[in-house]
């Protein structure tokens, strides 16, 4: 299911874990939300329940799209290693 983060962990408890919930609209934590109303950071949409993330303006649109890129990744594994 593609979901906002905030709704992640309210879908994963009615169809279970094996459920896969896709989250689009994220931005770096403390970044700009822009047109987004229902935005979560990295960190939070996978702690909700996301199993995949969705991230395009703040890389397309980043000063250096390889650092930004990069950074989330960093995110990511520091969620997923803690």
């Amino acid at each position: 299911m593609i979901a906002s983060g905030l709704e992640a962990a309210g879908i994963k408890s009615k169809y279970g874990a094996n459920f896969l919930v896709v989250t689009p609209g994220i931005r770096p934590a403390g970044g700009d939300t822009a047109d987004q109303k229902r935005s979560v950071d990295v960190a939070q949409a996978f702690r909700n329940g996301a199993d995949y993330i969705v991230v395009g303006r703040p890389i397309r649109d980043a000063k250096n799209p390889v650092a930004a890129a990069e950074a989330i990744q960093a995110t990511i594994a520091e969620v997923f290693s803690s």
